[in-house]
C-alpha cells in the first residue's frame, strides 16, 4: 500500500512520536509511506534517524490552510497514495476538505486527545486511544470506530537500554537519590504545566533534608515559568532539587535515570516500559497511581483524568514510592507487564494495516457530512474562534 499520513505538528509530544513510530513500523511491514507535517520541532531529526521519508508543508498550526491542503494534494497525487492518514483534528480538516473531497482519496483519522473534534467528520474512519472515547463516539454517530490505545516501542523503550546508571550520573543524580522524572510539553494544553509546577510544590514541601529530586524534560510555551519556578525551589531548599533539563531529541535517558515517572498518555505508557512505577496526572489536579486497583480506571478513561487535590494528591501518591524501594520495583514491574501485554507498537502497526486496507477499500466521500464541515469551519472561521473542540452536536 501507499500510505501518506499527515501529522498536525513535530514538536516533541506523545501524539506525533506515536505517528512517526507507527509510519516507521509500517514503513517495516513493506508499504511506501510518506509523512507530512509543518515546519520546525525537534522530531523532524527522529523522522531521519527511522529513515522516513519526509516533505515539509508550507504551513505551521494554522487550520484550515490552503497552502497545506495543495500540498497534500499535490503529494497524493504523485504518490498515488491509497490512504491518507491525519493526526488530530487539524490535519482531519485539511484532508477532509482537500484530498478526500477533491480527489476521493480515502482517509483515516487519528485523535489520542481525551476527547472528540467536532471538526472530524462523522464517515470517516476513526482512531481513538481509550474505551471511554471509543464508546462516546459510536454514541455520537461516528461510523466506524477503532480502538488503538497508544503503541508503546517496547524494544527501544526498555529497563537499561538508555544508560542506566549513566542518565543518573548525567544529571548529576547520586544513588540515594529519588528521583523523579517528567517529560512533556510545557505547555496549558491538558493543564501540562500546572502538574509540573504542582511536583515542585511537593518538592519543595519536603524540604531540604528529602531524598526527592525533580527531573523536567521538555520545553514550550511556559518554559520561562517552569524554569523561574525551578530556580526559586533550588534557592529555597538550598540545593538543585529541581533540574529543568530542556527538550531532548531522545528523552529516553530521563526515564531510564528515574525512581518514579509522573505524566499522562504516552509519556507515563513509556515510563512503564521502562520498568517504572508511575503516577498519572490530568486536569484540574488529577493525580492517581498506578496499582491492581487503579488499572481499570486507566484502561477504560486513558492514562488521564480530571479534577483532585493537586499537589496534596500528588504528595499522597509518591509519598510510599518514596520511603518503600520494594514498593517501587513491585508497581514497576507491574506497570512493564501492562504495557508489553496491551500497548505493543508492532500490534498496533498491525491492527492499523488492517484499517488502512478496510479504507482504501471501502472510503467514500459523504457528501452532507463534508458540507456540514464546510459550513462549520467557515462559520468558526469567520468568527474567528477556530480550535480544537469536543462534538457535542
Amino acid at each position: 500500500m501507499r500510505v501518506v499520513v499527515y501529522v498536525h505538528h513535530m514538536e516533541i509530544g506523545g501524539s506525533q512520536l506515536g505517528a512517526l513510530e507507527l509510519a516507521r513500523e509500517t514503513m517495516a511491514r513493506g508499504h511506501d509511506v510518506l509523512v507530512l507535517a509543518p515546519p520546525g520541532g525537534a522530531l523532524w531529526e527522529v523522522a531521519d534517524r527511522f529513515g522516513l521519508d519526509t516533505e515539509t508543508l508550507p504551513t505551521h498550526l494554522t487550520w484550515p490552510s490552503p497552502r497545506n491542503m495543495a500540498r497534500v494534494v499535490s503529494a497524493v497525487r504523485r504518490t498515488r497514495a491509497d490512504v491518507v492518514h491525519a493526526h488530530e483534528w487539524g490535519p482531519a480538516i485539511d484532508v477532509a476538505l482537500g484530498t478526500h473531497l477533491l480527489l476521493g482519496t480515502p482517509a483515516v483519522v487519528t485523535t489520542m486527545s481525551m476527547y472528540v473534534s467536532g471538526y472530524i467528520p462523522r464517515h470517516l474512519p476513526l482512531v481513538v486511544g481509550t474505551r471511554d472515547l471509543a464508546e462516546d463516539a459510536e454514541g455520537r454517530g461516528y461510523r466506524q470506530v477503532e480502538l488503538l490505545e497508544p503503541p508503546v516501542d517496547t524494544v527501544a523503550n526498555a529497563p537499561g537500554v538508555a544508560g542506566g546508571p549513566a542518565a543518573r550520573a548525567r544529571w548529576g543524580f547520586g544513588p540515594d537519590d529519588v528521583v523523579v522524572s517528567v517529560v512533556c510539553r510545557l505547555t496549558d494544553d491538558l493543564d501540562k504545566t500546572a502538574g509540573v509546577l504542582e511536583a515542585m510544590d511537593v518538592v519543595e514541601q519536603a524540604g531540604p533534608a528529602s531524598p526527592v529530586r525533580l527531573l523536567v524534560v521538555g520545553d514550550g510555551p511556559r518554559s520561562d515559568a517552569v524554569v523561574a519556578r525551578a530556580e526559586k525551589v533550588n534557592a529555597e531548599l538550598g540545593r538543585p532539587a529541581v533540574v529543568v533539563a530542556g527538550a531532548l531529541d531522545d528523552p529516553r535517558p530521563a526515564y531510564d535515570a528515574a525512581d518514579v515517572v509522573i505524566g499522562m498518555g504516552s509519556s507515563v505508557l513509556k515510563g512503564m516500559a521502562f520498568g517504572k512505577p508511575v503516577v498519572v496526572q490530568g486536569e484540574r489536579g488529577y493525580w492517581r497511581a498506578l496499582d491492581e486497583q487503579s488499572l481499570a480506571v486507566f484502561l477504560g478513561q486513558g492514562w488521564f483524568g480530571a479534577g483532585g487535590a493537586g499537589a496534596a494528591a500528588l504528595a499522597a501518591a509518591l509519598s510510599p514510592l518514596v520511603r518503600d524501594a520494594g514498593l517501587r520495583a513491585e508497581r514497576g514491574a507491574f506497570g512493564h507487564r501492562v504495557v508489553t501485554e496491551r500497548y505493543s507498537l508492532a500490534a498496533s502497526a498491525e491492527r492499523m494495516e488492517q484499517v488502512y486496507r478496510a479504507a482504501a477499500a471501502t472510503g467514500r466521500r459523504s457528501p452532507r457530512d463534508l458540507a456540514r464541515l464546510g459550513a462549520r469551519v467557515a462559520w468558526d472561521v469567520v468568527r474567528g474562534r477556530l480550535r480544537e473542540r469536543p462534538a457535542r452536536d
